[in-house]
């Protein structure tokens, strides 16, 4: 599932002239939803230092919609990116350690 999330964020960071601000704030809400959620799926130590990653970009979301800097805009979607990728390494390598057991 985040594969596919993660492809279609970086296409909107790379497309952001046809996004409107509805559409940008619905894509960083299911973004920071879905990291928030993988990072509770990732051990302890991992997970209080990505919440506070998530906040900081949740906050960036909305200074940037305000400002209406497309190079900002970009750099928020793809610092999202960025993090579910890393979620998802770690979630996933959590899910194949519990597998091989």
């Amino acid at each position: 599932m985040s594969s596919d999330f993660i492809s279609e964020l970086t296409c909107a960071a790379n497309e952001l002239d046809k996004l409107s601000v509805d559409e940008y704030r619905c894509l960083v809400e299911r973004a920071v939803r879905i990291a928030r959620e993988m990072s509770l799926a990732a051990d302890s130590r991992a997970r209080r230092g990505n919440g506070v990653a998530v906040r900081d970009l949740e906050i960036a979301a909305l200074m940037v919609e305000t400002a209406a800097d497309n190079n900002e805009a970009e750099g928020v979607l793809l610092n999202l990116v960025g993090m579910i990728r890393a979620l998802k390494i770690i979630v996933d390598g959590k899910a194949e350690t519990r597998d091989g057991d």
